[in-house]
């Protein structure tokens, strides 16, 4: 498996509205042949493999076909990181651990930038949160 021994820090931005603004900014940011990509998570599933199809389709990348199999998020993690170099990702704050923990190994197989857009923690806090308390500044 590959591995980046030094990848670089997390890029937390605290959208407390999630306002149009800095969406614009996000997609204004997005070009894959520079290997800059915005992905949209897919709404209402806590899938790593749907996340992992998320990335590959802001990279302008064919998904596996549909009889692929569907429980095995490893190819579609390799395919994304051999086409990667940085990632803002919109909505963070909406990603369960297990997603939020696939894209960071994605960073820690790659040196990803990853750049966050996320609501501040709210009196419960968010997995989001939790997790980037382990990841190094």
């Amino acid at each position: 498996m590959l591995t980046c021994p030094d990848p670089p820090p997390v890029t937390v931005i605290e959208d407390p509205g999630d306002d149009l603004v800095p969406t614009r900014a996000a997609l204004a940011a997005h070009d894959p042949l520079a290997g800059r990509i915005t992905v949209h998570p897919t709404p209402g599933t806590d899938s790593t493999l749907a996340l992992a199809y998320d990335v590959l389709a802001a990279l302008g990348k064919p998904v596996p076909v549909a009889w692929y199999r569907g429980h095995d998020t490893g190819p579609a993690w390799a395919l994304a990181a051999a086409w990667i170099l940085a990632t803002l990702l919109l909505r963070a704050h909406f990603l369960t651990q297990p997603r939020l923990d696939a894209l960071l190994l994605l960073r820690r197989r790659t040196g990803l930038r990853l750049t966050l857009v996320v609501r501040p923690p709210g009196p419960y806090g968010s997995a989001t949160h939790t997790v980037l308390q382990r990841v190094a500044p």
